[in-house]
């Protein structure tokens, strides 16, 4: 089976890896009497801030008071205030969610920034569709975790490590690759390999998996179970056939230990080639790189997604799509069978 284009000379570009035993000691003390701020006790802030304890920082967590700012004092961190945290720290970890970044740091981070402060952001989104106003003396770096934030810190305890990108985005003092190095490795980044990266290239592949590959698989199994449903097939078989089981769920983990192809021996023989056979065909049938291209140059290196989200009526297009896809059949086939199987 050949990949299409694959008669065309390909070069192939790979990125630096910095691991724990690569980092200079000089990055090390790059937050060496440093007051560091985690902005946002989520998912992600509660797991940096824990693994930034751990590591022998003290952060201060800033929270609007809500059930979030109640785990962080419960979890003996000193609490305050997003602006007050900001305002006390010279390094901040910007860990709130995407959509309320800008305002939040123009009205309660970038006030409290000074000249050779560093803010770290934990996606390059904003940063890269020029979203965030953040003050010129301050250095912009990037530690993006590639991980949910619980195994963040699970991966952390037991030393396994996570993959994470990194960048420089801003380099106004000079130092700001130590920072970055430093901040990587404190929250156990380098374990699994803090990969070179930018913030363009991260926000894209992040909004590439999210607008193409996921919805094409959304795609794949809706349209599966209608072709299989509509073939007389009960709605409890064709569910747990395509995911209820979550056998789909284990084929991906052997997929990150093994390989997309590497793990096909884990199948019999009739999987493996009815798998390869049909595979061969899309190959040669298949428009979905045009659809994928379209999306990555269209609609995301494009900024046309980034000004669509940004619209005041975003979230209520989002509130209108989500009850338009929990009233499609697969929708309330599923929910009708999950009761049905006490799940």
């Amino acid at each position: 089976m050949r990949e299409r284009g694959a008669d065309h000379a390909r070069v192939m570009a790979h990125a630096k890896i910095h691991r724990d035993r690569s980092i200079e000691a000089s990055d090390l003390a790059a937050l060496s009497g440093r007051t560091i701020a985690v902005l946002g006790f989520g998912n992600q802030g509660a797991a940096q801030a824990a693994n930034l304890r751990d590591s022998g920082h003290a952060p201060i967590v800033g929270n609007r008071d809500d059930e979030y700012a109640t785990s962080a004092a419960e979890e003996g961190f000193d609490l305050r205030s997003i602006a007050d945290a900001a305002a006390a720290a010279d390094l901040a970890l910007l860990l709130v969610p995407d959509e309320v970044q800008p305002s939040l740091v123009a009205e309660q981070v970038a006030p409290g920034l000074r000249d050779g402060d560093t803010l770290v952001v934990a996606s390059g989104y904003n940063w890269a569709f020029g979203l965030l106003e953040v003050p010129a003396g301050v250095d912009v770096v990037m530690v993006a975790p590639r991980m949910i934030g619980a195994a963040v810190r699970d991966r952390y305890v037991d030393r396994h490590g996570f993959p994470c990108f990194v960048s420089v985005e801003r380099d106004a003092t000079g130092r700001a690759w130590d920072t970055t190095m430093a901040v990587a490795r404190a929250i156990g980044g380098t374990l699994g390999g803090a990969i070179v990266s930018s913030a363009r290239e991260e926000a894209a592949l992040d909004l590439f998996s999210e607008q193409a590959i996921w919805p094409a698989v959304l795609d794949v199994l809706r349209t599966a179970h209608r072709v299989a449903v509509g073939a007389g097939f009960t709605e409890e078989a064709v569910l747990n056939e395509l995911y209820l089981s979550a056998e789909p769920a284990e084929v991906f983990a052997h997929i990150a230990r093994d390989g997309l192809f590497g793990q096909l021996g884990l199948h019999s023989r009739t999987s493996q080639y009815g798998q390869l056979r049909s595979l061969a065909a899309l190959d040669e049938h298949g428009d979905l790189a045009t659809r994928f291209g379209r999306v990555m140059h269209e609609d995301i290196l494009s900024g046309d997604f980034a000004r669509e989200w940004s619209r005041p009526d975003a979230g209520e297009r989002l509130d209108t799509l989500r009850r338009e896809a929990d009233a499609t059949p697969l929708a309330v086939a599923e929910a009708e069978v999950r009761a049905r199987l006490d799940r």
